[in-house]
């Protein structure tokens, strides 16, 4: 007889919330009588108990990294073709993932195992790293040159801070300068 079998027979459930042998029961806590979780419940999830919450968390990220990714491609996201856009966002996924798993490796203490085995977050990395590559050279890293300025933009950009204010251009892009009374 386990310890969780003492409350069968008890004349009255535990108190709603109360901490029992095999840990606190009742409708808030989704276990039954006896301590046991109820099917259904939430509390016995072991294995991606944080992976909805990271994804909603890193939703934004994401977005940023596909943003950022299609601008270096000369796109935004409304003229990007549908292949670019898709192949942005699993850039962001695998980048994400990468991280995660880098993380993860590095919070449990390294690579290997006390035995000596391989630590599964390096596998995942590993293959995150590999999708990230793939991925990178569909979209190709290339860079899409931008237009040049004209002369007028180049020389509103190089207004030299060290002038006297006497000696700056005029705010029409001309080069006159004012004359000291």
């Amino acid at each position: 007889m386990d310890k969780c079998d003492e409350f069968e027979g008890a004349s009255e459930p535990p108190t709603r919330g109360a901490s029992a042998p095999c840990g606190p029961v009742g409708p808030d806590t989704d276990r039954d009588r006896r301590g046991r979780f109820a099917p259904g419940n939430g509390a016995a999830l072991v294995a991606g108990e944080h992976s909805a919450e990271f994804w909603r968390t890193h939703e934004a990220i994401r977005h940023n990294i596909s943003r950022e990714i299609l601008a270096d491609a000369g796109h935004v996201s409304g003229d990007a073709p549908r292949a670019l856009v898709i192949a942005a966002e699993s850039i962001a996924q695998a980048l994400l993932i990468r991280d995660s798993a880098y993380a993860r490796m590095a919070d449990a203490g390294g690579p290997l195992t006390a035995s000596g085995r391989v630590r599964r977050a390096v596998v995942v990395w590993s293959a995150a790293v590999d999708r990230l590559e793939r991925h990178l050279r569909l979209v190709g890293l290339g860079r899409v040159p931008r237009p040049a300025p004209t002369l007028a933009q180049y020389l509103a950009s190089r207004v030299d801070d060290t002038l006297p204010d006497h000696a700056r251009p005029a705010s029409n892009g001309a080069a006159a300068l004012a004359t000291e009374e």
